[in-house]
């Protein structure tokens, strides 16, 4: 009897607080303007803002260095990096750190390098960035179109168990291109 009754505590309460996706849903978001980036340090890359990226679609990220959910999506960031490096979409970075050990710079820098990262990384050790977004999961990317409003949020591994997630985001990247900046 013990066991059954663990077992339906444990089944409710997935259902009442369920664990994130390990893979990549879309999120609803309200459609809004994204908040400025928070003062941080650029460990890779020239300081740049969000407004600076008006006109162009933005890709920002969300990681931590510890993360290895993360370190699965770095290839698919680096990826977009690559692709869109002299076009219409920026992909940029924000390092939240969930340890106390991932909070120091240089690490952050340190890992930058040796992972190879193309896009800027920004450091956000107060979460004002994260909280400003909404962001809940490590890692996670927001899509913000060419008039600077958030318009898709996306949560986890971004290949979890095949999923394929990457191509959605990659799709959407592309549809907010052929939009009107204006």
């Amino acid at each position: 009897m013990k066991t059954y009754t663990a077992m339906l505590v444990l089944a409710a309460g997935l259902l009442l607080f369920p664990m994130p996706a390990g893979r990549s849903d879309p999120m609803p978001v309200t459609l809004r303007p994204a908040p400025a980036l928070a003062p941080g340090v650029w460990v890779n890359g020239a300081p740049t803002t969000i407004a600076a990226q008006r006109g162009k679609v933005t890709v920002l990220l969300f990681w931590t260095r510890g993360c290895i959910n993360c370190k699965h999506n770095l290839g698919y960031w680096n990826d977009w990096a690559r692709q869109y490096r002299h076009s219409d979409v920026t992909v940029l970075s924000v390092h939240t750190p969930e340890t106390e050990a991932e909070r120091s710079v240089d690490s952050v820098r340190r890992f930058a390098r040796e992972w190879g990262l193309l896009f800027p990384v920004v450091t956000d050790n107060a979460q004002r960035t994260w909280d400003a977004y909404g962001v809940e999961y490590w890692p996670s990317e927001v899509l913000i179109d060419k008039r600077g409003q958030i318009r898709y949020l996306f949560g986890g591994e971004l290949n979890w168990q095949g999923s394929g997630e990457y191509k959605t985001v990659g799709a959407l990247i592309e549809n907010l291109r052929k939009e009107s900046a204006a």
